[in-house]
């Protein structure tokens, strides 16, 4: 099997990592970074190093590069940019799509499935999304932060037995690098539960400069946090999306089992003075929201007072 991996940032550098290393136990299986710059050159030079609580991994893959022709076509294609760069590296990455590629985006937000569905060929499209703390420490290494490695994928147009049937072969090749794997049917709520919570901690952690823990154990820091998430899900429901009744409890649940001085990885971007993914996190809300009729109140003051401080991707 082949596998390619778009993007070889924090998500893209833990999963292609993980199975780059799980390579030598899976007889057939190939994989291929899909880089470019200085992060290509210096995976070519020393490999990926993957420095986290368990100490550090260096890995090769079978083939770095960003030519298609050395590429050639993937069995499986993981997109893992951040979300400005998800239409100019699906254009650069069209030739590695065949009708019969199974292509999963592993961005932070929800719109990512859609943008690969207009511009790449015909093709097996998931969904897909991982939980996980990870960041570019320079490039070619990542830092991942905590032991949390959550990858949930899957096809919401086929039922759960059928979704078992056509990815058994590639969950269970997952399986080998360690990360928690769930292959479900649900995986447009899997998606929208990660934005629920992801999108309204990036926004209110960014705007405060706090972390996660710091905004939560605040009064009014968590009163944001709520109103965002609250408003988030009215728009995914007026999409037709199932949450559980329960989605902002469970979403406050989540955010506390992360280590209290977790920063999500707009704050880190916007920091280190890097492009933000605000139109991505919290400017789709808005334009989304107007676009059928759902009030973001508090999301379009986040939205106005997060411009002035995020460099635009």
């Amino acid at each position: 099997m082949n596998i390619t991996i778009v993007g070889l940032g924090g998500v893209g550098g833990i999963v292609g990592g993980r199975l780059a290393a799980a390579a030598a136990d899976v007889p057939g299986l190939r994989v291929t970074f899909w880089c470019r710059g200085d992060t290509l050159r210096n995976v070519r030079e020393t490999g990926l190093r993957i420095a986290g609580p368990d100490g550090t991994l260096t890995v090769r893959p079978a083939l770095a590069t960003c030519d298609p022709a050395e590429a050639g076509i993937a069995d499986v294609l993981f997109f893992a940019t951040k979300g400005y760069q998800l239409e100019e590296a699906a254009r650069a990455a069209f030739p590695l799509v065949s009708s019969a590629t199974r292509v999963i985006p592993l961005l932070n937000g929800v719109s990512a499935g859609e943008a690969l569905g207009r511009i790449l060929p015909p093709c097996d499209l998931l969904g897909g999304c991982l939980y996980i703390s990870s960041h570019i420490e320079s490039p070619g290494t990542i830092r991942q932060v905590g032991t949390v490695q959550r990858l949930l994928f899957g096809n919401g147009k086929l039922s759960e037995a059928e979704n078992r049937i056509r990815y058994a072969d590639l969950a269970h090749i997952l399986r080998k690098t360690g990360i928690q794997i769930t292959l479900t049917e649900r995986i447009d709520i899997e998606m929208w539960a990660k934005f629920l919570f992801l999108s309204p901690l990036a926004a209110v952690t960014t705007l405060r400069h706090e972390t996660i823990g710091a905004v939560i154990e605040d009064p009014e820091g968590l009163a944001a946090v709520m109103d965002l998430i609250r408003e988030a899900e009215d728009l995914a429901r007026s999409l037709g999306v199932a949450l559980p009744q329960n989605i902002a409890d469970l979403t406050l649940e989540k955010a506390r089992s992360f280590a209290p001085d977790t920063k999500t990885s707009m704050q880190l971007d916007q920091e280190q003075g890097r492009a933000t993914e605000l139109e991505f996190l919290v400017g789709y809300v808005c334009r989304e929201g107007r676009l059928r009729g759902v009030p973001t109140p508090a999301y379009d003051r986040f939205y106005e007072g997060l411009k002035a401080i995020c460099k635009a991707g």
